[in-house]
């Protein structure tokens, strides 16, 4: 649970590092192309992600979600892990007094 929590909140911080990348190419004078997830798939995995040849459910997911700001999948991956990963405080509903 600690490493969740620990992994969850760099990927919060790395969010926040994107989120201001991509602020500062769009204020830049070049046209604005920000941060893809499809490019740091590529940057991590070493070769670009192939669409399926047939259009099923899970292709037409994987393809919007590769077209999304690389911030946003990376903060809601570090989102819903710092969640997954949070401190449970036990509850007893029968306690005695």
């Amino acid at each position: 649970m600690l490493m969740g929590r620990v992994v969850g909140w760099f990927l919060i911080a790395l969010t926040v590092i994107m989120a201001s990348g991509d602020a500062v190419l769009a204020l830049g004078p070049a046209d604005y192309s920000g941060i893809l997830t499809a490019d740091v798939v590529t940057l991590l995995v070493g070769a670009a992600p192939e669409a399926a040849p047939e259009q099923s459910l899970i292709s037409t997911l994987e393809l919007a979600i590769m077209e999304l700001p690389a911030w946003v999948v990376v903060g809601t991956v570090g989102t819903f892990l710092l969640i997954a990963s949070r401190k449970r405080h036990k509850r007893f509903r029968f306690r005695r007094s």
